[in-house]
């Protein structure tokens, strides 16, 4: 790769020099990760309350727990969560599948 002096490298791509979008960038970025976050906190409730029940029991744990639960619950009870529950249901299914005379755990 060609050098621009000793100690720096030409780039294969063409950047330009000037700054771009100049402070939009930063709404671009939190919009897009607070948007992931909304989905994620609305489709993946199980494995929120999945996460909550693995970590070491304590008062607050239990109080999460209940939360996270209910959470998962209410979402399951609306429909919310059926299209993680079948893309989790189908992962499981092909896990478990054995091909020839291979035993389960190997």
């Amino acid at each position: 790769m060609a050098r621009k002096n000793e100690h720096e490298l030409i780039s294969p791509v063409d950047i330009s020099e000037a700054p771009l979008g100049e402070g939009r960038s930063l709404v671009w970025t939190t919009t897009v990760i607070a948007v992931a976050a909304i989905v994620l906190f609305f489709a993946n409730a199980g494995t929120l309350a999945a996460w909550v029940d693995e970590k070491p029991v304590s008062e607050a744990q239990q109080r999460a727990s209940d939360l996270a639960n209910g959470w998962s619950a209410a979402l399951e009870a609306l429909g919310v969560t059926k299209p993680r529950d079948d893309l989790h249901r189908l992962w499981k299914t092909a896990q478990a599948a054995r091909f020839g005379n291979e035993a389960a755990g190997q």
